[in-house]
Parts: structure tokens; C-alpha cells; sequence
């Protein structure tokens, strides 16, 4: 009975579905800010497989996959009604849950739920654009702002700033989106698999956004000091490119800093007294 439902729902949601996956693996190949998504999808699968093989489902199976079913079903009605491409590809990984609950009793599902749902993290978000731009003006605007309280001549209008002896503009890849997706997709796991308190690991999920805000602010403002003492063409052509991977990497390595001593303290974990 529950394989003939689970071919049901596979078929129905594959029909439903076919247009916003085909959307997805197009964003996947066009869209710089989600060109990861291939990588995720693999690694979730791979994980996946692992959980598969290496946990055991539980003997009382419960009657979850009608929730993750019901909320799909949901989720993809105001997609459709909303015209949201995000909230009708959503469904397909809840699906694939619900699908896995059905056999609960023969697949570990509890342990398939961050393999199933981390893809969502690959779904290009809505008004992705219309964030990016604010962001953009943000950063310009809070970047001049920091010069000028130590008393650099710099002005913003917009995305451009203009110091004394060049002008910048803070384009969609200075925005910090791009960064700050990838450090989600990077970070979320890493937390997740923390053997800590579900209050830290919330905490540690929350500190990732202005973490990521603020090493990219910090990176533009040293952009600008670049420019300001050795020139726009040494800031563009050398400190763009240089600055961009230091401070991805510094940004990565703070968090990750945040998060041993956020988990362990100053101690070592499986530390043990003499």
C-alpha cells in the first residue's frame, strides 16, 4: 500500500513540479550566486546514502510524511498563486521527504531530513535583485559612513563613492549576497552536525548573517582606504582581487573560531584532567 501511494505522489508531485526543477538546474547554469547548486545536490545525495547505510529506521513507524506532505502542498499552492518559482520548487525536497517517512520502518527518514532539505539552501531566493541593490546602497552608505568619523573626505551617492583622488562603485558582487550565500551553504552544516544544545546551535545559525555583512563591509572599507592613499587602479587591479579572498577566508576562519568557542569554551573538546 505504501509503495503504490509513494509512485502516487512521486508521479503527481514529478508532473507538478517539472517546470520549477527546470528552472532550478537553469539557475544552477546561468546564475553566478547559485552555480554551486550541482555540488549540493551531490553532496546531499551522497550524505544521503551514507545515512541510508549507516542508521537504522525505527520500529514504530508514525504518520510524519502527512505533515511534510501537507506542507509542500501548501508551500506550492502560494508559489502558484504568487507566481514564486522558490516556493513551488520547495515542495519537490519535502516530497522526497514525505516519500521517505512512508518507509520509515525500512529507511532511517528522521536522519534524511538534513540531506533531503539542504538543497533548499541551492534554490535561488525571490527578490534576489531587489536585496542585492539594497545592499549595495547599504554597503556605500555604511562603508563612507565609517571613513568619515575618522575624517577621510568621502562621499556616496547611491552605489558611487567618491574619494578625493578616485570613485568606486559598489557593484552586485561588492553587495556581499555572493559571499553570504556561500557561507550559509558552508556554515549551516557545520552547525548542524555540532554535538551541542539546540540554543547554540540557533545562536550559531543567527551569527552567520552579520558576520558575513560585516567582513564584507570591512572589505570595502579597506578597498577604499587602498584607493584613498595608493590610487583607484592599485585598489582595482591589485586589493579587489587580493582583498576579496583574504577577507572570505578571515570571515570563514571567524566563524569558525565563534563556533569552537561558542561549543567548547577555551577547552579542548574529549579534554580530559590529569
Amino acid at each position: 500500500m505504501n509503495a503504490v501511494l509513494a509512485l502516487i505522489l512521486l508521479a503527481g508531485g514529478g508532473a507538478a513540479c517539472y517546470q520549477p526543477m527546470r528552472w532550478l538546474v537553469e539557475s544552477w547554469l546561468v546564475n553566478p550566486y547559485y552555480q554551486h547548486g550541482f555540488i549540493v545536490a551531490l553532496a546531499s545525495a551522497a550524505l544521503a546514502g551514507y545515512k541510508i547505510v549507516n542508521s537504522k529506521p525505527v520500529e514504530n513507524p508514525t504518520r510524519q510524511w502527512l505533515y511534510f506532505l501537507a506542507a509542500g502542498v501548501v508551500l506550492y499552492l502560494i508559489g502558484w498563486a504568487m507566481g514564486l518559482n522558490y516556493l513551488k520548487t520547495v515542495p519537490v525536497f519535502f516530497l522526497l521527504l514525505a516519500v521517505a517517512y512512508l518507509f520509515e520502518n525500512r529507511v532511517p527518514a528522521h536522519s534524511l531530513r538534513f540531506p533531503l532539505l539542504f538543497p533548499i539552501l541551492a534554490i535561488p531566493i525571490p527578490f534576489l535583485p531587489e536585496l542585492t541593490a539594497f545592499l549595495q546602497f547599504a554597503m556605500a552608505g555604511l562603508s563612507t559612513g565609517i571613513l568619515q568619523i575618522f575624517g577621510y573626505e568621502i562621499i556616496a551617492e547611491g552605489a558611487l563613492v567618491h574619494l578625493p583622488n578616485a570613485t568606486f562603485l559598489i557593484a552586485e558582487p561588492s553587495s556581499g549576497i555572493q559571499s553570504l550565500i556561500a557561507l550559509l551553504t558552508l556554515m549551516i552544516p557545520v552547525v548542524y552536525f555540532s554535538k551541542t544544545t539546540p540554543r547554540k546551535k540557533i545562536f550559531l545559525y543567527l551569527l552567520i548573517v552579520p558576520v558575513a555583512m560585516l567582513g564584507n563591509l570591512l572589505r570595502i572599507v579597506t578597498l577604499f582606504l587602498v584607493g584613498y592613499y595608493y590610487g583607484e587602479a592599485t585598489a582595482a587591479d591589485f586589493w579587489h582581487d587580493q582583498g576579496n579572498i583574504l577577507f572570505f577566508t578571515s570571515t570563514i576562519t571567524f566563524l569558525l573560531i565563534l563556533w569552537y568557542l561558542i561549543i567548547y569554551g577555551f577547552k579542548f573538546p574529549n579534554a580530559k584532567r590529569v
